[in-house]
């Protein structure tokens, strides 16, 4: 080594050296582990789909098996059958001259037998005993079993027609004599009914059947928009699949709609998913709302877009609901029954038994007239009563009525838009507001009456505890959206 370097120097030049041929190693070292575990990765992924595909060979080859099984012993039942009965008309041409009574008797009980067998064993091959005809039991499911389940009438009436339409396109059979192309062709058929054709004077009248025919048989440029996917399966099938599985286990047969998959033809509309109102819209529509004389004209709006609050839930609500909790927030409760003009105790129909909740009221409303106005009214008063009245004649529908007055009122100020912008676009902008606040998804689904969507969210209060409504007293309100046409003071 030169006298004129440092050894220390040189020492650490060749440690630096040592050290980037270490990381070079590493390196290299590192890629080809990574290269490794991606082919093992790939590899385990091959095995998978390999023993997937081995199970369900395995599978279908016992349902075959099963099948073939099945066939086989029910051929022999009847080549035996022929058979025997063959043997016996030949003992008893024999014997018929000279035979005595009794042995006659005996043979052709035998006979009976052997014929009460065999359509025995027809009948379970066609799917067991006939129960009752589908409209009988639909009128007992729908009074007996339905009607007690605490759901809305609404719905269970809604529900009880589209049945009965069912009934109307497939004819009234015994509820276990129905197959699967009986809701295919009906889903068919469904994809090419008019959205409105209850508003067509042609077809109002007629059955769905007709109402598809008479769109089919229109140009195609002059076809009317149809019924979607969504309103297909959620308000037709839907209610048929509850229908099956409550009857099919009452009367012991299997479910014609379990384990298959009804597929919706390319003719039905695409579901519209329903958006929430941009400020600028909410901010139209408070201008008008705030100055309306009717109480539920101007006061539902702001409920449903800062509450979170159903249609169908504010026009049942009376004045015992709303009230101040511990540490004076406000809230609405929905846990309780109505109170009926016989101070009796009445059934509070809710959507959904998550819906049965505690709504907390943000510390915007109290900047409102709301709580005034709730003052003015008595404890069992509804707080919306011209919702029940048509001038001077009840409505039988209240919240039906409600719903179409309130979407006609977004209609008169601009920001209605059909299906995809209605009034229970409120609930979704009142879900993008409190996300927009970064509150807890699990509370945020508590004040809307949302299900949990986990077993774990399943756990705990499944009401607002008063920390949670707290938290949602102090929601700020997105940038931009002005409640100032209802604030007061």
């Amino acid at each position: 080594m030169p006298n004129n370097i440092d050894p220390r120097d040189a020492i650490i030049a060749e440690l630096k050296r040592m050290i980037d041929d270490l990381m070079d190693d590493a390196r290299r070292t590192a890629e080809v582990t990574d290269e490794i575990m991606e082919q093992q990765e790939r590899l385990h992924a091959l095995e998978m789909d390999v023993q997937i595909n081995r199970v369900r060979e395995q599978a279908l080859q016992r349902e075959n098996g099963f099948k073939r099984e099945v066939n086989a012993v029910y051929a022999s039942y009847v080549e035996t059958q022929a058979t025997v009965l063959e043997a016996l008309h030949t003992a008893k041409d024999r014997m018929e001259a000279k035979a005595s009574d009794p042995i006659n008797s005996q043979f052709e009980a035998l006979f009976a037998k052997i014929e009460s067998l065999g359509a025995a064993v027809e009948t379970v091959l066609d799917g067991g005993t006939a129960r009752p005809l589908m409209s009988v039991a639909l009128e007992e499911w729908h009074t007996d079993v339905r009607l007690g389940q605490g759901i809305a009438q609404k719905k269970t009436d809604t529900d009880y027609n589209r049945i009965k339409d069912f009934i109307e396109f497939a004819g009234d059979r015994p509820v276990n004599k129905y197959r699967y192309f009986d809701f295919q062709k009906y889903a068919n058929v469904l994809a090419k009914v008019p959205s409105n054709y209850n508003k067509i004077p042609e077809i109002r009248d007629k059955s769905r059947l007709e109402a598809a025919r008479y769109n089919d048989a229109l140009p195609i440029d002059d076809r009317l928009p149809t019924l979607s996917v969504t309103s297909i399966d959620t308000n037709y099938f839907s209610p048929l699949r509850t229908f099956f599985k409550n009857v099919a286990a009452n009367y012991d047969f299997r479910s014609p709609l379990a384990d298959v998959e009804i597929i919706f033809s390319k003719d039905a509309k695409e579901a519209v998913k329903r958006l929430p109102f941009e400020i600028a819209a909410l901010n139209i529509l408070f201008a008008t709302t705030a100055l309306a004389e009717r109480a539920d004209m101007k006061w539902m709006p702001l409920l449903g877009t800062i509450a979170a609050m159903r249609v169908a839930e504010m026009v049942w609500l009376q004045k015992k609901d709303v009230y101040q909790v511990e540490g004076g927030s406000w809230v609405i409760d929905l846990t309780t029954d109505l109170i009926g003009e016989d101070g009796k105790p009445v059934k509070r129909a809710v959507k959904t038994k998550s819906g049965r909740r505690i709504i907390a009221l943000p510390d915007i409303i109290q900047h409102t007239g709301f709580i005034d106005y709730i003052k003015t009214r008595r404890p069992h008063d509804f707080l919306f009563p011209a919702c029940f009245y048509h001038g001077k004649e009840q409505v039988k529908d209240p919240a039906g009525a409600a719903s179409k007055r309130l979407n006609a009122q977004l209609k008169e100020v601009g920001v209605h838009k059909p299906i995809e912008a209605t009034f229970h676009s409120t609930r979704h902008s009142s879900k993008d507001i409190m996300r927009v606040a970064k509150i807890d998804e699990r509370i945020h689904d508590k004040q809307t009456g949302h299900a949990a969507k986990n077993v774990s969210g399943s756990y705990g209060s499944p009401l607002l505890l008063r920390e949670e409504i707290e938290v949602i007293r102090a929601l700020t309100l997105p940038e931009g959206l002005d409640l100032s046409p209802y604030l007061i003071g």
